[in-house]
């Protein structure tokens, strides 16, 4: 040991050495004794050299010691007689017994941990081991004289603050680190009683016998409450619980497992969340108010006293336990999450319960702002939802300053003036404010939020409503099919008059070559009544119609003209335009003959000019759909289909013949709605004869002909709305999108 260490060790050692007992120097008084008293002091005598075997400790302290001796302590005198009493009840970590009854003040600046272990083994008497890794820097310092049989206990928490303990083996004591201590052999208790002699921060391991409680719901229970180095094992076949943690950490823990290891025939344990008041102060209201003898089961006091805000809580009543039914609810607060853990009799259950609702408020009770973020609705659709739903007016947006120009000085913001209130129901109307007090809901659409202004009892109710609200939209798959049939002699009426009327020649059709005249079973048809003159509605279910489309196309009798699909959510208006912009004049200016001076010495000539305006002449298709809960879709259908006719004058420009219709009709998912009835005559003039000949004046007409033919075409737009619920119906309308165009790659 190096000479300045052996200083440091000294200077603590000394500082430690302080006495000011008049126990240590009061041998005078007890001499008229001779029986006892030479069997007490002789040890004395020997033991005090030890602590501290130079000699130097003898010369500065007893200097203090016997000036405070005889002013500061005359009354412990009487100690030294009561000191030889207690050696026998205290064999474990405390001090020797001819020892007891001095005090010491310990007093270290940044020492080293070895030196503070050394001088406490000194001062209580024990031996012990320190592992290689227990270094570090100590301070302590007690304002006050301790007594000499709680130097160890103070060890203890030395050694706990910086990550160590000491584990008895036998007859000496060894200092290690925490993480290690469980697996060393640490004193072992058995019982659901703490030992009273198991105190402070000392790693122990008690093992529990569980009378009635299940070993894997305490273990769930007590699992949180155990420190980091800590541990609780159950073992099922023996209904046992192995705690291994700080004797002070486990006494808690055996008194919450006092209170669960009942019958739970007779009685309930429940965790009760507190949301306004503190958990502990309500423990100790309710723990005076259910002592034994002051409620009985079914009666509930008329006036509570309760604890005026910032003055000191009361000092709580234990419960006394009654033996048998008569024992008191045992109650106890957990601050960590703010509940209270309840064990009492159904009765008083229900008591407690009714009490916690007129204790549990919000004493200060005002409203409070709540957020909720958006995930699928629009924030100021929601918004003024809720506010119907809760008897408000509609949501209004989250005011925001308007921008201040560069340069100007700021003007202060002005909020807007504050809506009238919403009028009364009227009588015999449903209500519709659900909860107490007024209810406030702003839409933030920058960050697509809704901002709720209530009170916290109202929050619960009205998160859920909006968490219902605020789900994810089916969408619906439209697709649309216009084809241009020709018609023939047999279906001269058009395509659904020839269906009906059997003149399609429609049935069976076995696999493989299509006959010259194929059948197809069409299934009955549907109309749609209410549309506008000239459309014919009908639906039909299976592919077959698709199939005789094909037939016809073969035939050269059926032209796609466009196959588009759109995608919508439910509710949202979906359009499919398949048209031509056509510019029509509009307005024309015809030119003057001559020109027109604009200066004294030249003119300029009046030109015409026209306004152009561009039209669609065409399909447009606008469909909204809404979905039902059974997989129908109900469908708004607007249809409008615009025609271009014959030159008109003065202007030139082609007339446009314009058919509308709209209407509504429920559909089951993936069936086909037709609209057909749009005939349109089409007239071609065909010439043929010998060439040049034909073209002559007047004889041309004797080498040639002209041939006029009329065509029919009707003008079929088929509808089918398909629902994608989930994720996996999109991805199956993506696969067979990809089997049924060959062009899509991965």
């Amino acid at each position: 040991m190096t000479p300045h260490r052996q200083g440091i060790w000294l200077s603590g050692l000394l500082m430690l050495s302080l006495v000011g007992c008049t126990t240590l120097f009061p041998p005078e008084p007890p001499a008229p004794k001779p029986p006892s008293q030479p069997v007490a002091e002789a040890p004395k005598a020997p033991e005090a050299p030890p602590p501290a075997p130079p000699k130097p400790e003898g010369a500065p302290p007893p200097a203090e010691p016997r000036k405070e001796a005889p002013t500061a302590q005359p009354p412990p005198a009487p100690a030294p007689p009561a000191a030889p009493a207690p050696p026998a009840a205290q064999p474990p970590p405390t001090a020797p017994t001819a020892q007891r009854g001095r005090f010491v003040v310990l007093n270290f600046d940044n020492a080293d941990i070895e030196t503070v272990i050394h001088a406490a083994s000194e001062i209580v008497g024990f031996n012990y081991v320190l592992a290689p890794d227990v270094r570090g820097k100590v301070t302590v310092q007690t304002s006050t004289r301790i007594p000499q049989e709680d130097v160890f206990n103070v060890l203890l928490a030395i050694l706990e603050v910086h990550g160590f303990t000491a584990v008895k083996s036998d007859t000496l004591y060894k200092i290690i680190k925490l993480e290690g201590a469980r697996e060393r052999p640490v004193p072992t208790i058995i019982g659901a009683l703490p030992d009273p002699g198991r105190v402070g921060d000392a790693i122990i391991t008690q093992i529990v016998p569980i009378r009635f409680a299940s070993v894997a719901d305490l273990t769930n229970l007590l699992r949180p409450l155990v420190s980091a180095r800590g541990s609780v094992i159950p073992h099922r076949e023996t209904n046992l619980l192995i705690i291994t943690d700080s004797a002070s950490n486990i006494r808690r823990l055996l008194e919450i497992v006092k209170l669960v290891d009942v019958e739970v025939t007779l009685e309930e344990l429940q965790v009760i969340p507190v949301k306004f008041a503190d958990a502990q102060e309500l423990a100790q209201i309710l723990n005076q108010i259910f002592a034994p003898g002051r409620v009985r089961p079914g009666a509930v006091p008329a006036v509570l006293t309760l604890p005026v805000p910032g003055a000191p809580p009361a000092v709580p009543r234990p419960p006394a336990e009654a033996p048998g039914p008569e024992r008191a609810p045992l109650i106890v607060a957990y601050r960590g999450i703010n509940v209270l853990i309840v064990h009492a009799r159904k009765q008083e259950m229900e008591i407690i319960r009714r009490l916690l609702t007129q204790l549990d408020v919000d004493i200060y009770g005002g409203r409070r702002i709540f957020i909720y973020f958006v995930e699928n609705a629009k924030a100021k659709d929601l918004a003024a939802t809720m506010n119907a739903i809760y008897g408000r007016g509609e949501g209004a947006p989250a005011a925001v300053r308007p921008p201040t120009p560069p340069g100007a000085p700021p003007v202060p913001y002005t909020p807007p003036p504050p809506r009238p209130p919403a009028a009364p129901p009227a009588p015999g109307g449903p209500e519709l404010g659900l909860v107490e007090g007024e209810v406030r809901f702003i839409a933030d659409e920058v960050t697509n939020s809704v901002i709720v202004a209530t009170f916290p009892r109202n929050w619960p109710d009205i998160e859920e409503t909006l968490k219902k609200l605020d789900r994810m939209p089916r969408q619906v798959l439209i697709e649309v099919l216009v084809a241009e049939i020709t018609l023939t002699d047999d279906m001269r009426l058009g395509i659904e008059w020839a269906i009906r009327s059997g003149r399609f020649d429609v049935s069976a059709t076995p696999s493989g070559t299509l006959p010259a005249r194929p059948t197809f079973p069409i299934p009955s048809l549907t109309t749609i009544t209410g549309v506008a003159q000239g459309l014919n509605f009908f639906t039909f279910a299976t592919k077959d119609f698709f199939t005789a489309l094909n037939t016809l196309a073969s035939d050269n009798k059926v032209n796609i003209l466009s196959s588009p699909s759109i995608l919508t959510t439910e509710n949202k208006k979906a359009v499919i335009n398949v048209s031509d912009s056509v510019p029509i004049v509009t307005s024309q200016q015809v030119p003057i003959g001559g020109t027109t001076p604009t200066t004294p010495t030249t003119t300029t000539a009046v030109v015409g000019t026209q306004t152009i305006e561009y039209k669609d002449a065409g399909v447009i298709l606008t469909v909204t759909p809404r979905i039902g809960e059974r997989g129908t879709v109900a469908l708004d259908v607007k249809q409008e289909v615009n025609d271009l006719g014959a030159a008109e004058p003065p202007t030139g420009s082609r007339r446009f013949i314009k058919r509308e219709a709209e209407t509504s009709v429920v559909l089951v998912n993936n069936q086909t709605l037709a609209l057909g009835g749009l005939i349109r005559n089409k007239r071609t003039f065909t010439r043929s004869g010998i060439p040049l000949l034909n073209r002559i004046p007047l004889l041309g007409l004797l080498f040639g002909s002209t041939e006029e033919k009329i065509e029919k075409t009707e003008l079929l737009i088929l509808i089918t709305p398909r629902v994608l619920g989930t994720a996996l119906d999109a991805a199956r309308l993506t696969e067979e999108m990809k089997r049924i165009t060959p062009g899509i790659q991965e």
